[in-house]
C-alpha cells in the first residue's frame, strides 16, 4: 500500500471516531505529507525517510519549530501503525517549553466594554461567547455546539455533550453572564443552536470566531492574542491562582489525564511581579 492510500484511510478513521478539532489538525497536514510520502510504499518508510522529511520541512521553512515538526512526524507514525501495522521508533524532537499566555484583566475588560453596546446584534452574541469562554474554559468547538437544551438556567449549569473526549461533562457560568445570555436569546430569537450567524441562522464556524478575535484585537488595539484557546488558558490559570482543586479543574476542562491539567500549575508573569515587588518592598523597609 502506498502512503497516500493509508493516509486516506486514516483520515476517514479520524473523521468518524475523533473530535472535529482532531480531524482538522490531521487534515491541515495531509497535503504536505502526501507531497513527500504520497507514492512511497509504506513498507519502505523508515527512520531515514523521516529524517529526510525533517530536513525537507526545515529547508522549506527555516523558522519551523520542533513542536510543529513533531506533529507532522506524529501523524506519519500513527498512519503507518494504524493502517499498515508498521511501528517505527522515533523520539520526539526537543521542544521549547513556553509559559502559557493568558489574557490580562485590563484587556478582558476592554473587550467586554467594546462589545457591551446595542449598535450591532452581533456584538451581544460575541459578548456572550467570550463571557462563556471565560466562565467555563470550554474548547471553541464545544462552545459552538451548544444548544438551548444544554442549559439549566435555574442553576446556571451547562451539560456539554459534544466534547473532544466523547465524554459528557458539566460546566457552570456566572449570574452576570446569565443576564447577557438571556438578553441575547430573546433579542436574537434563539430557539436551538446558541451561536448562529444572525442573518443566515446557520451555526457560527470556528474560523469565523478566529476572525472575530483578530478583528477585536485590532479594534481595542492590544498586542495580546484573543484567540479562543487563550480564553480557555485564562480560565484555567485563574482557577489555579484562586487555589482551585486540580482534579476539579481537570473535570471542568475535559482533560483525560491530570498531567494535561498540571501544565496550568505555573506562576504567571503577574504573580511573579507581585511577589518580586513584595519581597523587594520588605527588604527596602528593613534596610
Amino acid at each position: 500500500m502506498i502512503f497516500s492510500e493509508a493516509m486516506s484511510m486514516y483520515e476517514k478513521y479520524i473523521k468518524v471516531t475523533k473530535s472535529n478539532g482532531t480531524y482538522r489538525s490531521i487534515k491541515c497536514r495531509v497535503k504536505t505529507l502526501n507531497d513527500v510520502f504520497g507514492i512511497q510504499e509504506c513498507e519502505s518508510i523508515d527512520r531515514t525517510s523521516i529524517l529526510d522529511f525533517i530536513l525537507y520541512l526545515r529547508d522549506r521553512n527555516p523558522k519551523i519549530k520542533n513542536v510543529t515538526v513533531n506533529k507532522y512526524i506524529g501523524v506519519v507514525l500513527r498512519v503507518l501503525k494504524s493502517e499498515c501495522n508498521i511501528i517505527i521508533e522515533f523520539d520526539k524532537l526537543p521542544e521549547t517549553k513556553k509559559m502559557i499566555q493568558i489574557i490580562p484583566d485590563n484587556v478582558i475588560q476592554s473587550v467586554f466594554k467594546y462589545l457591551d453596546n446595542d449598535i450591532y446584534p452581533e456584538h451581544l452574541r460575541n459578548l456572550v461567547m467570550f463571557k462563556l469562554l471565560l466562565d467555563t474554559g470550554l474548547r471553541i468547538s464545544e462552545l459552538l455546539s451548544l444548544q438551548l437544551n444544554n442549559f439549566d438556567f435555574e442553576t446556571r449549569t451547562i451539560l456539554v455533550t459534544t466534547t473532544k473526549t466523547k465524554v459528557d461533562r458539566y460546566v457552570f457560568y456566572s449570574p452576570e453572564t446569565q443576564n447577557y445570555l438571556t438578553k441575547y436569546i430573546v433579542q436574537s430569537k434563539i430557539d436551538s443552536l446558541l451561536f448562529i450567524n444572525l442573518t443566515t441562522r446557520e451555526q457560527v464556524k470556528v474560523d469565523r470566531v478566529q476572525k472575530i478575535c483578530q478583528n477585536l484585537q485590532r479594534k481595542i488595539n492590544t498586542r495580546f492574542s484573543l484567540s479562543p484557546h487563550k480564553w480557555r488558558h485564562t480560565f484555567a490559570t485563574k482557577f489555579v491562582n484562586r487555589n482551585g482543586n486540580t482534579e476539579v479543574l481537570r473535570i471542568l476542562m475535559g482533560h483525560e489525564s491530570l498531567l494535561t491539567t498540571q501544565k496550568y500549575l505555573h506562576i504567571n508573569s503577574q504573580k511573579l511581579r507581585l511577589e518580586y515587588e513584595r519581597v523587594n518592598y520588605l527588604s527596602e523597609i528593613r534596610a
